[in-house]
């Protein structure tokens, strides 16, 4: 943690520092003496790489807050090719539940998944989210983020962010 100069500084090290913290979430195994279930610190590590994905969106997507999860479809960041109905239950039922009440829908689960899963798998109505792909992906879009600085000069995300000071 560091005083930066400008976002594009900040972003250098906010990114990577919420990729590892969700690493490490992903990476931790719970003690079912202690925890009703095994597992892994899955809320805390879905809520970070959806942030990271929001985050990432709102520089490179253009309009509403709904269209950051756009990026997730966005080939040079994580190419996901989800249908709009996807990104709307990543965006609904699992960013804004996680980030606001701490839940997720009860038609969404997580999963740590394997690297070759797909990141949202969907079932009957019913969803998986897979933390480990999910992560891969996010190293990819974060990579691409941070090694194009073209894509956060006039930018209006950066704008709206220096309005706040």
């Amino acid at each position: 943690m560091a005083i930066h100069p400008n976002v594009p500084s900040m972003l250098q090290e906010s990114l990577p520092e919420m990729l590892l913290v969700a690493k490490h979430c992903i990476e931790f195994r719970k003690d079912t003496n202690i925890w009703p279930a095994p597992g892994c610190y899955g809320y805390p590590a879905a809520l970070l790489l959806l942030s990271i994905a929001d985050s990432i969106g709102s520089y490179v997507e253009k309009g509403s807050v709904e269209n950051h999860f756009k990026v997730l479809n966005n080939n040079d960041y994580y190419g996901l090719n989800l249908s709009n109905r996807d990104l709307r239950i990543i965006f609904d039922n699992y960013r804004n539940l996680l980030s606001h009440n701490t839940a997720m829908a009860t038609n969404v689960g997580l999963s740590i998944g394997f690297i070759s899963d797909p990141v949202l798998q969907s079932q009957n109505n019913s969803y998986l989210l897979n933390l480990v792909p999910f992560y891969n992906a996010s190293i990819k879009a974060v990579n691409a983020l941070l090694s194009n600085p073209e894509v956060l000069k006039n930018n209006q995300t950066i704008e709206n962010i220096y309005k706040k000071t």
